[in-house]
């Protein structure tokens, strides 16, 4: 067997945003076997590989799985795992992938998890049962199998099951003794009939992240309402090219509100220690973000009776982190967002990835910045944000 590839004894390119599709036996081999017939299993048909979970279905869509494919084959329709980059769904072959992009280590999403385990939130509301033991087993599965392959090079994200908050809590610590590095949550809590960030159900999940240092992931696409996603990707599966365009487009500014909503509403200020990843939402806008931000403090807090006693550029500064691939006016204006709160993704193997070209993208668009500065954003910052060693 070939030797691990172990990450070098420092960091140079690190991707915080990069997805897993989930190969067929993840939760069939993992679930008790009183679950395994409702559990998420892969079927054959005539339009692609699907997932089957508790009689509902899941396609596998190709836009989740275009690494390596041009332009000119993109499409939504259903992929069968033999027509995807290995890379997509086996680790080995992840690894030689980040080694011909030049990329040190990548913080992994899943696929039919959801962004946030979104899948399984909504399963809870008719099978509880089956849809906690499919996150433990989702999470089981990333730390123990495919980041086992290269534990410094593949960072594991756990997702929680928050229809029951003090479970989430418990399930996080598991999680982080087992080696995860970030959580997931839902941009949009409200989408899932979830309690509002503000509200102090949340609490014992938050101090968690606090006591541990494990920063919280908020990814653009948990932050699009069901019914408007529900709607979008319905349009976008019958080949209304305009609704796939302005989604594509629009969809990192959906994290506009969701932070906003965030710090308003006091949560880093009363978690001084939280660290919350804006996931994909690009930061050419975060500049005019903090700028309106203070200005509505400036002159509304009276009325709205703030609690917030500094202006809000100051936690986001303190505690927000955005996320990006290429992002020329983003880095135009670094310095007024802050060099320590951005960092670089390769989004691997999404439509947007820039694998297998990322050398050469970074050489076009941070070869202006300083030394120290294009360090922190390429791995520095990941380094701090997820807690990495380095030798």
């Amino acid at each position: 067997m070939p030797m691990k590839k172990e990450a070098p004894n420092s960091y140079d390119v690190i991707s915080v945003d990069d997805h897993v599709v989930e190969p067929r036996g993840v939760w069939q081999d993992r679930l008790p076997a009183a679950l395994r017939d409702r559990g998420p299993k892969v079927v054959s048909s005539d339009d692609g590989d699907v997932w089957e979970i508790n009689g509902g279905s899941h396609k596998i869509t190709g836009l989740s799985a275009m690494a390596g494919k041009s332009f000119e084959e993109y499409t939504p329709k259903a992929l069968r795992f033999n027509e995807m980059r290995p890379g997509c769904y086996d680790a080995r072959a992840r690894i030689e992938d980040m080694d011909t992009d030049g990329v040190d280590a990548e913080v992994l999403f899943g696929t039919l998890a959801g962004l946030a385990g979104g899948t399984f939130i909504d399963l809870a509301g008719t099978d509880p049962e089956l849809a906690a033991a499919c996150v433990a087993a989702y999470n089981d599965w990333l730390v123990d199998e495919w980041c086992a392959e290269s534990p410094r090079r593949l960072i594991a994200q756990c997702i929680l099951p928050l229809w029951d908050l003090k479970a989430a809590a418990t399930e996080l610590r598991r999680c982080i003794a087992a080696g995860h590095k970030a959580a997931l949550l839902p941009g949009l809590p409200h989408v899932f009939e979830l309690p509002g960030f503000a509200d102090d159900r949340w609490e014992e999940l938050f101090k968690v992240c606090e006591e541990t240092g494990t920063p919280v992931a908020l990814h653009i696409g948990g932050s699009i309402g069901r019914k408007q996603a529900a709607e979008t990707m319905g349009a976008i599966g019958s080949g209304d090219g305009v609704a796939a365009e302005s989604l594509v487009a629009s969809a990192p500014l959906t994290n506009y509100g969701v932070l906003a909503n965030l710090i308003f509403s006091g949560v880093p200020a009363r978690y001084p220690k939280l660290k919350l990843v804006s996931v994909e939402s690009g930061i050419g806008w975060m500049g005019y973000f903090l700028e309106r931000m203070d200005w509505t403090y400036d002159r509304h807090r009276y009325w709205t009776h703030s609690p917030l006693e500094e202006p809000p550029s100051h936690y986001f500064r303190r505690q927000i982190y955005g996320t990006f691939l290429v992002d020329d006016t983003g880095i135009e204006t670094i310095e007024r967002i802050g060099p320590d709160n951005v960092m670089w993704e390769s989004d691997y193997p999404h439509t947007d990835t820039t694998w297998p070209n990322s050398k050469e993208v970074i050489k076009e668009h941070f070869g202006h910045l300083s030394p120290d500065v294009k360090h922190d954003v390429l791995a520095g910052n990941a380094v701090r944000v997820y807690q990495l060693e380095e030798n």
